[in-house]
């Protein structure tokens, strides 16, 4: 029975991830998946349901797959330790339980006087996201794709009004040392437009996302023709019942994973000035070919790069939330 990493290292002997994987050391499985969610390497388990928004429940879920795996190679590579498949190494192992994660993969939240306008809104950014306690990817070869409603590219706030291109779509990843940078800041959309708010797909109304962190997008096809990011998870969402184009108290709250809410864009050929029918819920990019540059950017991310069928983990934030000011 292996009860601890520190366990393991005090009594040495070559390991693999499946021998963790045996019911009787799954308290060592936790703890190594723990330590690797906390450094920012190994997505954390995200739910939630019609009463509670979907945020990070657990760092670990003690069955070491091929996620797991990943990460743990991610790590071997930021700590510059030869890895061999599943393998859990002495070297390894005594670097895993040395790293921290304020300094083996720092993110620099404050503000510095030299920062120009999209560090510090990069900054602003994480630390709404530390703040709710949602995660935040750490290695400098991962995106964090972050959506924030009502906000205009410069990180103010605008009015949000119905059936614009008003919302934000964000690609943040932190550099060597802690420092963000914004890597994708488009125009999009994360609210259904006015046709859709009028002629809902479902008899409870239009569907507009809640606002929290969700795992939920794999990369595929939006409709079977548009490049996209496709829903395959839950999501959680408000049924705009009585067409007022907000979400207001008398919206029933709908859980599924069978939606369709995928983050596409418009038309190569044509930059449509509303949202009209290019939404009935989903996570839209205004201009095609910025699209492309999002999903040529995130589809660097070496989780996805490892694992194709990834899903990617998605934020969306309400501009107006006192915790980005």
């Amino acid at each position: 029975m292996i009860k601890s990493l520190q366990q393991l290292i005090d009594n040495y002997q070559p390991v693999t991830t499946d021998e963790l994987n045996l019911p009787a050391n799954k308290a060592a499985a936790i703890e190594l998946q723990t330590r690797l969610c906390d450094l920012g390497i190994l997505d954390p388990v995200i739910k939630g349901d019609k009463n509670k928004p979907f945020c990070p429940v657990s760092k670990a879920d003690g069955s070491i797959g091929p996620m797991t795996r990943n990460a743990i190679f991610e790590f071997c590579r930021l700590a510059n330790l030869e890895y061999v498949d599943k393998l859990l190494s002495i070297n390894l192992l005594k670097a895993l339980v040395a790293a921290q994660p304020d300094t083996f993969l720092p993110v620099a939240f404050g503000n510095h006087p030299f920062d120009k306008g999209q560090t510090r809104l990069a900054r602003r950014i994480l630390r709404c996201m530390r703040d709710k306690g949602f995660w935040i990817a750490r290695s400098p070869h991962a995106y964090n794709i972050v959506y924030v409603e009502g906000m205009n590219a410069d990180g103010t706030e605008n009015d949000d009004a119905f059936d614009q291109w008003n919302d934000r779509r964000i690609v943040i990843r932190i550099r060597p040392g802690g420092k963000p940078e914004i890597l994708i800041n488009h125009q999009g959309t994360t609210e259904p437009g006015k046709f859709y708010t009028v002629n809902p797909l479902n008899p409870q109304g239009a569907a507009r996302i809640a606002f929290g962190q969700y795992k939920a997008w794999a990369d595929g096809l939006h409709q079977g023709e548009q490049p996209a990011l496709v829903q395959r998870g839950e999501v959680r969402v408000h049924r705009d019942i009585d067409k007022s184009g907000t979400r207001n108290k008398v919206d029933p709250i709908d859980v599924g994973d069978w939606f369709g809410i995928n983050q596409h864009s418009t038309s190569p050929n044509f930059t449509p000035q509303l949202v009209g029918k290019y939404s009935a819920g989903c996570l839209v990019g205004q201009v095609y070919s910025e699209h492309m540059q999002f999903l040529n950017t995130v589809r660097k991310d070496f989780r996805y790069q490892m694992n194709k069928a990834y899903y990617f983990i998605t934020t969306v934030l309400a501009g107006d939330d006192p915790l980005l000011k």
